[in-house]
């Protein structure tokens, strides 16, 4: 494997000559447009940095396509002692020359910036487009993640894996109440772990968690801007909910995700790197499950879905009418009926389609069911999440929040989704 380091020129720069005043010319760089640049975003300056150094390995050792590009965002690695350099950020392109050779290029060096902020994640989109251009693009956000929550409303102990995904809107004061919300009114409470810690916490890694700076869906969605990719894969926990997909629908034509926790060995890049090049979506989903179902104990935990935004639409369509009908229904509604997707009290992920059938009735979701065959082209379970059952049969690949009056900011912060917006869950005054 040919290995090379160095950092390529943005834009055309002007020589001047050594002997008398005269000038050479700008020579313009001209950048090799591919069939397909897929970017792997890690945001891993954290306690995933081991982890993201071993997905890595996999992927530079893996498989390379002959017209494409794979660019690498991420902190300098040693991917043998899988320890970090330094904390500066690398763009690193993984691609082969004219001969057919691998080569592994440092494209770009940045100086330090907080990898978690939609400004630097705009600044990589724009300087991979620059570079690395392409008939077509697919992202993977790989880091800590929280689905569409607000900062706070996931925090657990220091040492734990897990983290927030935030959003200024809420203060730290609103966020702090939020288990003494949940102590009070009609909805029971789940556990807590023994002690407050999370047993579990160094099997998961819950998107982007660096110097308590951490991104929302919205700054994510901001930072694409009119960037449109053939699929985004989120590498994440949590991140495969309705809001969090219906958001990001106009950003790409699929999303793969997870609606519950993701463990920290990832996806396995080895394998889902060329079915990303090759479009088999599906089949990317296909290898996670298979990768975590030949594992045993409480290793053997995944879900996973392959989404198509266009369809999220008639989702919405059919979601709208059964609110409409039955939204009264929810602050009564006898949520441990429903298929939960976390573990422990952070009651705010539940299965899409079995909250609709508690809530409505079998026979009334027959419609929304239908759209959801449309629109989730693939879907599994190894039917655990570490100590957490998931019934095969109540697993619709999504996942959703259920209202809790109680939950005030909560409940404020919900309404800007445009999830909500489409099928008006919570309606406000």
């Amino acid at each position: 494997m040919k290995i090379c380091r160095h950092i390529t020129a943005l834009f055309a720069v002007a020589v001047v000559a050594l002997s008398s005043c005269s000038k050479v010319e700008p020579k313009e760089v001209v950048f090799e447009e591919k069939e397909k640049t897929i970017l792997l975003y890690f945001a891993s300056h954290n306690n995933l940095y081991a982890d993201a150094a071993s997905n890595i390995k996999k992927i530079v050792n893996g498989y390379v396509p002959d017209d494409g590009n794979i660019v690498l965002y991420c902190n300098n690695f040693d991917l043998d002692s899988k320890q970090m350099k330094d904390t500066l950020p690398l763009l690193v392109n993984v691609c082969k020359d004219k001969s057919g050779s691998v080569k592994i290029d440092t494209i770009y060096r940045f100086p330090y910036i907080n990898s978690c902020t939609k400004n630097q994640m705009k600044s990589v989109l724009n300087i991979t487009k620059t570079i690395c251009p392409a008939k077509e693009y697919g992202l993977v956000l790989w880091s800590h993640g929280t689905g569409w929550l607000p900062v706070g409303y996931y925090k657990l102990n220091p040492s734990s894996t897990s983290s927030v995904m935030p959003s200024s809107a809420i203060s730290e004061a609103d966020a702090q109440s939020r288990r003494q919300a949940s102590l009070s009114g009609n909805r029971p409470l789940f556990p807590e772990p023994p002690g407050g810690v999370d047993p579990y916490a160094h099997m998961v890694k819950s998107f982007g968690s660096e110097l308590k700076t951490e991104m929302s869906i919205f700054d994510i969605q901001e930072a694409i801007g009119d960037t449109h990719f053939d699929f985004i894969a989120l590498d994440a926990c949590l991140m495969g909910g309705i809001e969090v997909l219906y958001q990001l629908k106009d950003c790409c034509d699929y999303i793969i995700s997870s609606p519950a926790e993701i463990l920290t060995d990832s996806f396995p890049y080895d394998k889902v790197i060329q079915r990303m090049f090759n479009e088999d979506y599906t089949g990317v989903a296909k290898d996670f499950y298979d990768y975590y179902n030949a594992l045993s104990g409480e290793y053997r935990s995944a879900t996973i879905s392959t989404v198509k935004c266009s369809e999220l639409e008639a989702v919405a369509a059919e979601a709208r009418k059964l609110f409409d009908k039955y939204r009264g229904g929810i602050p009564s509604l006898d949520i441990t009926a429903v298929q939960r997707y976390f573990r422990y009290n952070d009651h705010w992920f539940y299965d899409f389609k079995d909250y609709l059938d508690v809530l409505c009735g079998k026979s009334e979701t027959v419609a929304l069911g239908e759209a959801l065959k449309k629109a989730v082209l693939a879907k599994y379970t190894t039917g655990l999440m570490i100590t957490l059952v998931i019934d095969p049969a109540k697993f619709s690949g999504l996942s959703s929040y259920i209202n809790n009056p109680e939950e005030e900011p909560l409940t404020a912060f919900y309404q800007k989704y445009a999830w909500n917006d489409a099928v008006g869950m919570i309606v406000g005054e």
